[in-house]
């Protein structure tokens, strides 16, 4: 699911889940039904202070080749990424 923000790119995230309650970003879903699969994670996730006051977990993902962030707001169950410039 993409839903585009001036700030935000939301987007549908599959994750695959520790026995410890860690989560691994497995693939994004697109609104058109096609799949990126996530290579790995890079780094365990940060938790993220934005300045707007909202704050998220922030994973550094490897996705075709390059590092990307994805963004994961608890409260809300939501994901997102940021839009390229």
């Amino acid at each position: 699911m993409f839903e585009y923000n001036t700030k935000r790119l939301y987007i549908t995230v599959v994750v695959e889940f520790s026995p410890e309650g860690d989560l691994f970003p497995v693939e994004i879903r697109l609104d058109d039904g096609t799949s990126i699969p996530v290579e790995r994670r890079l780094v365990t996730p940060l938790y993220n202070l934005a300045k707007s006051g909202s704050d998220a977990w922030r994973f550094l993902c490897l996705i075709e080749g390059m590092p990307m962030k994805l963004f994961y707001d608890a409260s809300s169950y939501r994901w997102w990424c940021e839009p390229a410039a």
